[in-house]
């Protein structure tokens, strides 16, 4: 079902894509009717069937969809029906073990952890990620892909109908020998410059002759025609079959029938194929009389309508091409008018011309330069459309960012951050998320700010901003419980507000403590936002602060980007792809593993997470890290596993030529494990023995994990399983197998 539904996520996208493309196409052939000859008119509509038949399009800053805002809302519209429903993956609400989620990310900070994470993950690893939710196709959604999938099938049933009742009637045709009938047909291959034998087939069941066969072509001349029509009439038809032939409709027609199938939903592309239809036969008129001459317009015009008062219009092949196509009142009108008005060398193509379809070929089949990842239906990450942009991958009622602008963009109301800093201070990350627990909206932003040397932590300081708030008042109640809790039990507790005006804002300045151990906060509304500040930094450099605060520009955010955080977790598909910028390649992405395995959640990570870094370089090297789950089993603490990955270097060949790997201990120290060499998939891989996350460290419940290695182009692979997995071997080699497509197709 999936694939149904990623197939008709491509749908929704490619035919409102197209459908901008065919208007465009309607609005030309309007406003340059008057310049434009039928053989143009009609080429317009190739480029709406290609716009509807390929999957992918080249990026380019040409792009309509880059130039028209309209174009890329009604794209967001169209990705809006994907939605997805949120299932709460927590078990009643509380964390994750370490050992299932074999990865640490604290999302709960206060002022008072800020410590060295990276030398003893003790902490980390005690503390689990917030409880994430996976998507999961809509029921709607499913609804939708289910009809759009038997629409298709339907139709391409109907088509494999119409061909076979095709054959059936063609067996009763019988082949055209009449001498004078063939004489013509040889001159109207002639002047054609048709090498190829054409046969000419009769009989009573249609009263329309039609080209037939894209392989190989043959003609259908009703026995009337031969018995009622002269010699030069049937020249006239036999020349616009063979029209047909040289212009290859007979291809565009078949490719037009099975766009309908794929995009029979949108009516906009019946009306599209229907006026293409229409100008295929005026151009196919053109081509005729160009061959022919002026001289043959009237006599052909003439033709076409002696077969409008001999035959009726009913027919039973609508994927067939006729010779008088249709008796609609318009459509006679048009080509009446222009074989009148036809002049010799009209249905030559001007260079003018030439070159306005070519730039309307490179505005229209392609897309938006700025091309995101996503998710495609083979499970690899590819390069679409930024339509899709932030579609979400792995939601959660909080979100941790080490980027202001993503921050700012995905929160549901706008902040002010700091545009002065201390020296030596550095935005670390924000933690984004609901003002109360049964909210959807992320209306809550707390920045952190740290001094380092090197790796070593020596101050902080925090800015929390809250969309509406409760009040000062209700801010320093909270300060004042928060502070209380915190206070050490030999030293006397002080705590003071003192109201000010601060920008012409109403401000509290909270004091907590005094001397050396005096505690500066800062609360303030700046209209509907409640800011807090506090941090270990003077009472100066936090009006400084205050005095600065601005809504962010483009500047702030090449500033408010930070290398530090430990976990960039990846929640959405403009995460996902600052991934391969991140560790340095595109990774392997597979959402589901054979239909039994679901990805729970992703975060790029450092080597600390992989195995022991050799120096302070290496230890900060980025890796991405994907965990699944068994999608059939409710118990988090079961049926789970890690897929990571990371740049090679020299790690795969040291774990093999020292047949053990080094963990990164839960002190800091070193964890060795043996490993051993077996195969897979017909790949060497490097197999752990039974092994605790922390070895000696561990407690004697925590459970008992197993590893792989191998290495494909310069990336280091690991699984890490519990022992007890029943499917170790199967899931390494389905990753194996699992190929990256997608490592041309990113563009930055």
């Amino acid at each position: 079902m999936d694939i149904v539904c990623n197939t008709f996520v491509w749908f929704v996208y490619s035919t409102f894509a197209a459908s901008i493309v065919a208007l465009l196409v309607i609005s030309i052939q309007k406003l340059f009717h008057r310049y434009m000859n039928a053989r143009i008119r009609h080429a317009l509509w190739l480029i709406v069937l290609i716009r509807l038949l390929l999957p992918v399009f080249p990026n380019s800053d040409v792009s309509i969809f880059n130039m028209v805002p309209f174009a890329t809302e009604w794209s967001k519209a169209a990705a809006g029906i994907v939605s997805f429903v949120q299932s709460d993956l927590s078990n009643n609400g509380t964390r994750i073990n370490q050992q299932d989620e074999l990865l640490s990310h604290d999302n709960s900070r206060s002022s008072q952890d800020y410590v060295n994470r990276e030398p003893a993950l003790s902490a980390q690893r005690m503390k689990d990620p917030e409880p994430a939710t996976v998507q999961s196709h809509a029921l709607g959604l499913k609804i939708l892909a289910s009809v759009w999938l038997i629409g298709v099938v339907a139709i391409l049933t109907y088509l494999v109908y119409c061909i076979m009742k095709m054959r059936q009637r063609f067996r009763t045709l019988r082949l055209v020998t009449d001498s004078s009938i063939m004489q013509v047909m040889e001159d109207c291959r002639a002047k054609f410059d048709i090498s190829l034998p054409i046969p000419v087939y009769t009989g009573n069941y249609a009263i329309s002759p039609y080209i037939s066969g894209v392989i190989h072509p043959w003609i259908y001349l009703p026995e009337a025609i031969g018995k009622e029509l002269s010699t030069s009439q049937i020249s006239h038809v036999l020349s616009h079959e063979l029209a047909h032939y040289r212009r290859k409709d007979m291809i565009w027609n078949t490719i037009g029938s099975f766009i309908l199938a794929i995009h029979w939903m949108n009516p906009l592309v019946w009306i599209c194929i229907r006026m293409m239809k229409a100008d295929r036969e005026l151009a196919c008129d053109a081509y005729v009389l160009e061959i022919l001459g002026e001289a043959e317009a009237v006599p052909y015009g003439l033709t076409i309508i002696e077969f409008l008062k001999r035959f009726s219009a009913k027919r039973n092949q609508p994927n067939l091409l006729y010779f008088h196509e249709s008796n609609n009142h318009n459509q006679i009108v048009r080509r009446m008018t222009m074989i009148k008005s036809f002049k010799k060398g009209s249905y030559k193509i001007s260079a003018i011309a030439i070159i306005g379809m070519a730039i309307l070929a490179a505005v229209t089949l392609t897309n938006s330069h700025n091309p995101i990842l996503a998710i495609s239906t083979d499970n690899t990450l590819a390069a679409t459309d930024s339509a899709m942009k932030d579609r979400i991958l792995f939601d959660s009622p909080f979100r941790d960012y080490n980027r202001l602008d993503k921050a700012a963009r995905i929160a549901d109301f706008k902040f002010k951050v700091p545009d002065f800093v201390p020296e030596d201070y550095k935005f670390e990350s924000v933690h984004l998320k609901s003002k109360q627990p049964e909210e959807s909206k992320l209306t809550q932003a707390s920045f952190y700010y740290e001094a380092r040397k090197g790796n070593q932590h020596y101050g902080n300081f925090e800015l929390n901003a809250v969309y509406g708030g409760n009040g000062l008042e209700a801010a320093y109640a909270k300060i004042e419980q928060s502070e209380q809790q915190l206070k050490i039990s030999e030293f006397e507790f002080e705590i003071k507000k003192e109201p000010l005006i601060i920008n012409q804002m109403d401000a509290l300045k909270v004091t907590v403590g005094s001397g050396k151990r005096e505690k500066l906060y800062y609360i303030w509304q700046d209209q509907d936002i409640q800011y807090q500040l506090h941090g270990s930094v003077s009472n100066q450099e936090l009006l400084m602060m205050i005095e600065s605060m601005k809504y962010p520009d483009e500047q702030m955010n090449e500033r408010y980007t930070s290398d530090y955080m430990l976990n960039i977790q990846i929640y959405d598909t403009d995460d996902l792809q600052q991934a391969p910028e991140l560790i340095g390649f595109t990774p392997k992405f597979p959402l589901q593993l054979f239909g039994q395995f679901q990805a729970m959640n992703a975060f790029v990570t450092k080597k600390v997470n992989f195995s022991f870094p050799i120096d302070d370089e290496d230890k900060n090297t980025r890796l991405l890290s994907i965990r699944y789950q068994k999608t059939d089993n409710n118990n988090r603490n079961a049926n789970s596993f890690n897929l990571k990955q990371i740049k090679n270097g020299h790690t795969y060949q040291d774990i093999k030529n020292n047949g053990y790997v080094d963990f990164y201990r839960i002190d800091g120290q070193k964890h060795e494990v043996k490993v051993s060499p077996i195969e897979v998939a017909g790949m060497e891989v490097l197999q752990t023995e039974k092994y605790k996350i922390d070895g000696p460290l561990s407690n004697a419940y925590e459970a008992d994990l197993v590893s792989y290695f191998w290495i494909e182009h310069d990336v280091c692979f690991q699984v890490m399983f519990k022992e007890n997995e029943s499917q170790q071997n199967e899931i390494v080699a389905y990753l194996i197998q699992t190929k990256d497509e997608s490592k041309n197709q990113l563009t930055r």
